[in-house]
């Protein structure tokens, strides 16, 4: 099950690396984006005024910077004969502002947001994302290049990076199936997060931790996110109807929606941590999961347990730490600081096409990310060939606790 085709989210998308002259204040006073034929197969030939837009500077050092906006499409030679000479023209606003030369520009018509423009930072991680899910062709002469969406279909990852640009992704009717069971099991409220793990990974048939690590792990994620969703919609229908029946309060659909938000965000990192656990029981891997080891040091995994972490008699070339992130971000250093005996550290995450620079400073500081094979294809080959796949590592740690055998 995945949430259907891009094409289902967008109507089309064209990008652009900026150039001074679109964005630099010193250098353009209009305001203005030439209208290319790409462009032009968004907005068509005939002037819009005051186009709702939803405008987002994104980059991976801070949330998100999004307003609202509008932009209008014209052409200043309308009036000729023979020429045309389209415009895309956009007002100040706080996101277009941050924007610089080099950084990405997607331009894309959505249907939840409307029109949206999105800048991305050049370099960062983000970027490298919003390339790999529109999947843009060869830029033309203008710079400018089309989206292949329609080929690609929106799984969980892909979803997570819509979700980052506001737009919201619907799980599939055919998901619904679950929902009766699920309803019968946890009732009106939503689990522990080790239950929900357990529930979702007992929906799945085929899962082979021995031979195929990497697909069963991303086949969890998925499955569970996709049943968070459906059962996530089901009490949020239930919750709000008294504020849609009549009972209009704002403060009351506040509270429910600020809830959902931080269930959203606090659940994902625990979940993975979650799936990873049946990764390592189903391979006969010994872990110790979240174990403190100097101070407040608290790192994810230590392999194969925290009491031969502590045992100075133990050889360190044995030992093995894990971080689990679902996203990186700036994030990944923090795990530079856990697990002191342990000088090379790994880090296993389910975010695709992270930027070139973040995965040089990572080899650089002596850090192996860990990643399901199925994502490789988001990164460049120079990156595949220093990744480590989910079941490479197994086999890493599984060759290290023979020490105990």
């Amino acid at each position: 099950m995945d949430y259907g085709a891009l094409s289902s989210y967008f109507d089309g998308a064209v990008s652009k690396t900026l150039a001074d002259v679109d964005i630099d204040a010193g250098r353009s006073n209009q305001h203005e984006f030439n209208g290319t034929l790409p462009l032009r197969s968004l907005f068509g030939d005939d002037d819009i005024r005051d186009i709702r837009t939803t405008f987002a500077y994104m980059c991976d050092e801070a949330e998100p910077e999004m307003c609202d906006g509008t932009v209008t499409w014209y052409d200043a030679r309308r009036k000729h004969p023979t020429r045309t000479e389209y415009r895309l023209y956009y007002k100040d606003n706080p996101a277009i502002r941050q924007a610089s030369a080099g950084d990405l520009m997607v331009v894309a018509n959505s249907d939840d947001l409307g029109l949206l423009i999105i800048f991305a930072k050049k370099g960062s991680t983000i970027e490298s994302q919003l390339r790999w899910l529109f999947g843009f062709e060869e830029p033309d002469r203008s710079g400018y290049a089309v989206s292949k969406g329609e080929r690609n279909r929106i799984g969980a990852v892909a979803s997570r990076i819509l979700g980052m640009i506001g737009i919201e992704t619907r799980a599939p009717l055919s998901a619904d199936i679950y929902l009766d069971d699920m309803v019968k099991r946890f009732g009106h409220t939503f689990p522990k997060g080790i239950d929900f793990t357990e529930y979702s990974i007992s929906t799945l048939e085929g899962l082979d931790w021995a031979d195929d690590p990497d697909r069963s792990l991303l086949a969890c994620y998925e499955r569970e996110e996709l049943l968070f969703k459906v059962f996530e919609r089901h009490l949020l229908e239930r919750d709000l109807a008294p504020y849609l029946n009549g009972q209009f309060d704002v403060d009351g659909i506040l509270k429910t929606t600020m809830s959902t938000f931080q269930r959203r965000k606090s659940r994902a990192g625990t979940a993975f941590e979650h799936q990873l656990e049946f990764l390592f029981k189903g391979r006969g891997i010994r872990y110790s999961a979240q174990p403190y080891t100097e101070g407040k040091s608290k790192p994810d995994f230590i392999f194969p347990s925290i009491e031969c972490y502590r045992d100075e008699g133990f050889p360190s070339s044995s030992l093995t730490m894990l971080g689990a992130k679902t996203t990186i971000k700036e994030r990944w250093r923090q795990v530079l600081e856990e697990a002191n005996r342990i000088e090379r550290k790994h880090l296993i995450t389910l975010e695709p096409a992270v930027s070139v620079d973040y995965t040089n400073a990572m080899r650089d500081s002596k850090l192996q990310l860990v990643i399901p094979s199925q994502l490789f294809p988001t990164y460049t080959p120079s990156q595949q060939e220093w990744l480590m796949d989910v079941g490479g590592f197994c086999e890493m740690v599984e060759e290290r606790q023979r020490v105990l055998d």
